[in-house]
């Protein structure tokens, strides 16, 4: 039995899990007072973007999907992305993946999940994004947004920057919670903010950073923000482990979806009243 009406999926990468806390963020403040969330939900190894989306679309780590850049993902394998089984089980349904990132469309959404595709820079790519959620009124939308992840890369994943980056990022959670609130059905809206892995900066000897990047076991790799709000789930913090493919089954689980036989992952125990 379906939990929500409509799905929303907001994701922030290169966002570490802590920096949440570390700077002004009131919409994923928002989010989080609501909903379910944790600062310490875990990425895949390595923790890298093709990697870590392809594990939150296919409920299967690394090891299974093998998203890897040269490698995209196969039509027929037992592990599809929650896309794809949403096509399969509604063939009317409304799909948008808006992405910064191309490689999301190209390499690790199946063609057959019929998504609507946009690929642009944020700046661009969101007031499209707004004007789709409220013109198309989408059954389910993922949103990709690159701004974070480029500013740890460039400046430093501690850096002044990287936090004015999260920011506007946050204004821009903001604007997407009010599409969608006037789509008129909030309260049956699952609605997701979820980064794929975080970074780390490496200094010299006399504390210059000369190094950022990610894709290590390193902590500020690994630790990423998952929060949720929407029907059905217990609030607070997620005490229990947590890994970024877990969401393909909560979302399936949020739309009444059947679960495939081969996702690695499962809905944590005690995140949805019913589980």
């Amino acid at each position: 039995m379906a939990q929500c009406k409509r799905v929303f999926i907001i994701g922030l990468d290169g966002m570490r899990g802590p920096a949440v806390n570390e700077t002004d963020t009131p919409h994923l403040d928002a989010i989080m007072k609501e909903g379910a969330w944790t600062t310490k939900a875990q990425s895949v190894m390595p923790s890298a973007s093709y990697q870590a989306w392809g594990a939150l679309f296919h409920g299967v780590g690394p090891a299974v999907h093998q998203i890897n850049g040269q490698r995209p993902i196969e039509e027929d394998v037992n592990w599809p992305s929650f896309l794809k089984i949403a096509r399969q089980t509604c063939p009317d349904a409304k799909i948008g993946a808006y992405c910064a990132w191309t490689p999301i469309i190209n390499d690790i959404i199946e063609p057959s999940s019929q998504a609507d595709t946009v690929s642009m820079d944020d700046a661009e790519l969101m007031p499209a994004a707004l004007e789709y959620i409220r013109d198309e009124k989408p059954d389910i939308f993922f949103i990709h947004l690159d701004i974070i992840d480029g500013t740890g890369h460039g400046h430093g994943y501690k850096s002044d920057k990287y936090f004015e980056a999260i920011r506007l990022c946050d204004g821009w959670v903001g604007d997407l919670v009010d599409a969608i609130k006037s789509l008129g059905d909030y309260d049956e809206s699952l609605v997701i903010a979820v980064s794929d892995h975080g970074g780390t900066d490496i200094f010299d000897d006399e504390g210059n950073v000369i190094a950022c990047s990610h894709g290590t076991d390193h902590h500020e790799c690994m630790e990423i923000l998952w929060a949720a709000r929407g029907p059905g789930l217990v609030p607070g913090e997620i005490a229990a482990e947590f890994n970024i493919g877990a969401t393909a089954p909560i979302v399936a689980h949020a739309l009444g979806l059947a679960a495939p036989e081969g996702w690695e992952e499962t809905v944590p125990a005690g995140l949805f009243e019913d589980k």
